[in-house]
Parts: C-alpha cells; structure tokens; sequence
C-alpha cells in the first residue's frame, strides 16, 4: 500500500463514520416557516431529514420516514438475525424467500456490477468482512489480512453466481448463491436506493422543498422556500469534520462521495481504507481521495461513485460521460480537483 498524501498543516482525523458531505446552513429568509429537522441512527450512520417546506405535521411525515428506514434496516442488516440479508448468509446456497423489495435492490445493484465487469461487486461481502475496517480503526494494533486469507475470502465473490426469481407471493422473491460462503454486502448502493424511496415518500406527502441525508448520500427535493439552490460541500478529504473543499448547488437532484478517509486505520505508516478493490483484495490504489458523484438517482450516484473511485480519473471520466444527467468531480491524492464537462 502507498501512503496518502495529505495537506501540509491540516491534521489527519481519526473519524470512523465521517459524513462526507457537509451540508451549508445559508440563511432562508423568505421561507414561511422554521425548517423541521428529524435525525436518528440508522444503517450505521447519523441520518437526518429536513423540511423546509411541507403541508400538515412534520412529525407525521418523519414517523412515515422513520418507518420506512426501520423496515429497510429489518431487511438489509446483516447483524438482524431476521433479515433477509442474514438469512442469505446463512442458507448453504439452498434457495431463500426474501422481500421483494430486497430482491429489487440486489437486482439493481448487480446491474451496476455487470455494467463495471465486476469491479462493483456485491458478493464480495466475505473480503470486506475479513478486512473489518471499522473495528480495526478502533484497535490499538489493527490487523492486516494475509495474502491467503485474501485470495480465500475473493474466492467467494462471483456476483454472477446471484440468482433471483419470482417468489410464491407478489411481494417475495427466491434467491440462490453458487458458492455456501459468498456473503452479499449492499453498503455500495442500499442508502442511495433508500434516499430515493424516501424521496417518494415525501414527494407522496406534499414536500416541495427538503433535505436528505443518508450518511452523506445527500438528496435534495426542490430549492430552499426562498428559490435559490441548496449549497452541499464536500468534505476536504482527512480534514476535520466540517471543513469542504468545494461546495456545490443542488435543485431536485443527490449528490454521493466516496471517500478513502471516511473509514480507515493506519499501520506502518500506510493508510488502508474501506473501499476495496475486488482484482486484487486490497483497499484501492487508484490515487483518488474521493469521487463526488451527481444525477438524478440516489441510488445511481452510490454505485457510481465507488464505481469512479476505484476506476481512477481516465476511466472513471469515460464511464461518466456515456450516462445522461450523471457527473463526477475528482479529489486526486495531491488534492487535486478533476471533474466531468457537465459538473
């Protein structure tokens, strides 16, 4: 692993779950009432809603949210025993009935894995497991994964081994797996598919004018009351908390980072961080900090961002500029800013 260039006087935090999008509290003069804020943890991650223009209570409309991110989180987590995840693990490669709404997202996201060759890949929830990025950045001496316990664990991946089919009931679905020990991760795209759900429910419910944000999977409905775009910034990569190194305006559209610096440990003076590379096991070398990633989906934009990341600026630009409505801007490991002929 090379080690990652930081900014001379901005100091390396230790952040495990950095948001990495900052979101800009311009003033709204002209709005007709004082926004209405909801935040909970969800996912594994502070997520927050705010309305800045709605009809009825807002705490009706945040109790429909709070709704729908529990039944996603009952379907997706893989620490709920009952989950539809969970039980995938855990079936032997034996035929499982899940929710159809969990076969929609696996469907969606192995599109995604079809369309990079693989390089998003889904079934590759044995490596990420192996690597367990999140407890290693907590540990006074992390764990690096031999190179056979590497090729083991991608072993496991084949994303084109997931097999779905219709259910017994209109709202089910089976689901195979080719090989007993592949493990289904959707960390690269379930919170940009649940901001989208979330975003119909609040359209369904008269919001004009709102702010989501997943974890940093930032989705905006309409402007601010006062008409002018919502400013979003970008987390300057290693920075503290709070800091963005661009900031961009957003109307009825999301905007995603992926981000090196969001969960990582160092050892031996290397940075090894949570996107991981499925051609070689290791967390990515592409020399890029982070991939911002703009469009009209939620969900796209979670795919595509890691998807950029860990292509790199030439072939993560190529891709972007064959998708209507998608950009993408670049921070490169000497800080840096490339970005897409729309951004």
């Amino acid at each position: 692993m090379k080690t990652v260039k930081k900014k001379t006087g901005i100091r390396l935090s230790a952040l495990i779950a950095a948001i990495a999008l900052l979101l800009s509290t311009a003033s709204c003069a002209s709005a007709a009432r004082t926004p209405a804020v909801w935040s909970d943890l969800f996912f594994d991650t502070m997520i927050s809603i705010t309305l800045y223009d709605y009809p009825g209570s807002s705490s009706e409309i945040f109790d429909l949210c709070k709704e729908e991110c529990t039944l996603y989180e009952s379907l997706l987590s893989p620490a709920i025993s009952t989950s539809d995840i969970w039980k995938i693990a855990h079936a032997d490669s034996y035929p499982v009935q899940i929710s159809r709404r969990t076969a929609d997202i696996i469907n969606y996201a192995l599109d995604f894995c079809e369309m990079s060759d693989g390089l998003l890949d889904i079934s590759a929830g044995a490596l990420i497991n192996l690597w367990d990025i999140k407890a290693n950045s907590l540990s006074d001496d992390p764990v690096i994964p031999s190179d056979e316990e590497i090729s083991k664990a991608l072993a496991t991946a084949d994303y084109t081994g997931i097999s779905i089919q219709d259910g017994p009931a209109e709202d089910t679905a089976l689901i195979s797996l080719n090989d007993p020990d592949c493990v289904i991760d959707l960390g690269c795209i379930a919170k940009g598919y649940i901001a989208d759900r979330i975003d119909e429910l609040l359209r369904n419910e008269g919001v004009t004018s709102s702010i989501i944000n997943l974890g940093g999977n930032v989705r905006v409905i309409g402007s601010k009351p006062d008409g002018s775009p919502f400013r979003i910034g970008i987390q300057y990569p290693f920075a503290d908390r709070g800091e963005p190194i661009v900031t961009v305006s957003l109307t009825d559209e999301t905007l995603v980072t992926s981000g090196i610096y969001e969960r990582y440990f160092e050892k031996g003076g290397h940075i090894y961080h949570h996107i991981l590379d499925p051609r070689t096991g290791y967390p990515s070398e592409s020399k890029i900090l982070s991939a911002s990633v703009r469009a009209p989906s939620s969900a796209d934009a979670d795919a595509l961002s890691t998807i950029c990341l860990l292509s790199g600026t030439e072939k993560g630009l190529e891709l972007i500029e064959k998708i209507p409505g998608a950009e993408v801007l670049f921070i490169t490991d000497d800080y840096e800013t490339v970005s897409s002929s729309g951004w």
